[in-house]
């Protein structure tokens, strides 16, 4: 029998574990897919600083009743039991995650900063899983998206100059949804150079939206061609990249974003500053 496949899930027992697996559980009834809920006590944790030793067997405990409470709630709302996997692994998070991510369709984590500084680092697991997970990563915060989504029936995706894998993920996301997809390109600007860049007159803005729309709409062809059933809306808009893109998240249901694979702490500011403040789950797509 062919494997089905799987939607991986970091659970932890707190509310954005809990918040990860209802999106989680939403995914896998649109496109027949089986839950894979895992909790990974960190192994860091152990042995104290102060030279306490934690028992191992107390921790894996704690995480099976997580991930108990995760597959009750996936069959309280309709999930076949055998399609709703359990582990618990004694490891750091990030490196059980990132090795089972290989096995899976994508991976559904938890954010679990919420204000002050804690905002600033988002949570290092997920910003962490950004350069070493191994299939598309959305990162869902309980706080800020504590409902179901999809009521906007939206995704957006932000497109650069080159690459559409994320596009085509996009794409393939808003079909299984039968929502539309927007297209946003932003041109990026900083204050200090703002005058350089806004055309001076109205024949310059025409002649940059004309340029920017050929080059979306190229881009964006074959996607078209390969996704009919896909309505694809196609805008430019200029600003500071994060606020712009931090604005996208008010209304709609995704937010679909390329990434460069790198090291977690040279994930780019960008990318930190929209994951700390989206109103809205974040798929994150490596290039």
């Amino acid at each position: 029998m062919t494997e089905r496949p799987r939607i991986l899930i970091g659970v932890d027992g707190s509310e954005d574990g809990i918040r990860a697996t209802r999106y989680g559980i939403g995914r896998a009834k649109r496109r027949d897919e089986d839950l894979w809920l895992v909790n990974a006590a960190d192994d860091g944790v152990v042995a104290a600083g102060w030279g306490v030793i934690y028992d191992p067997s107390v921790m894996e405990e704690a995480g099976r009743a997580a991930v108990e409470q995760a597959k009750d709630l996936a069959v309280a709302k309709g999930m076949d039991p055998e399609h709703v996997h359990t582990d618990v692994f004694v490891g750091h998070p990030v490196s059980v995650l990132s090795e089972l991510s290989k096995k899976a369709e994508i991976l559904i984590v938890g954010r679990r900063a919420s204000s002050g500084l804690e905002r600033m680092f988002v949570g290092s697991t997920s910003t962490s899983l950004v350069a070493n997970a191994a299939c598309p990563l959305v990162v869902i915060s309980a706080a800020s998206t504590p409902e179901p989504t999809g009521a906007n029936h939206r995704i957006t995706v932000a497109v650069g100059g080159s690459g559409d894998k994320a596009l085509r993920w996009g794409a393939s996301e808003a079909q299984s949804r039968q929502a539309g997809l927007d297209v946003v390109h932003i041109i990026p600007y900083q204050t200090a150079n703002v005058a350089s860049i806004v055309p001076a007159s109205a024949a310059q803005e025409r002649d940059w939206e004309d340029r920017v729309s050929a080059g979306l709409e190229s881009l964006v062809a074959p996607v078209r061609a390969d996704f009919p059933d896909v309505a694809i809306q196609l805008r430019a808009r200029r600003g500071l990249l994060v606020d712009q893109l931090i604005q996208e998240t008010t209304s709609v249901d995704l937010l679909v974003l390329g990434v460069k694979a790198r090291v977690a702490f040279g994930l780019g500011g960008s990318v930190r500053g929209v994951l700390a403040h989206a109103a809205c789950p974040v798929a994150l797509i490596a290039r």
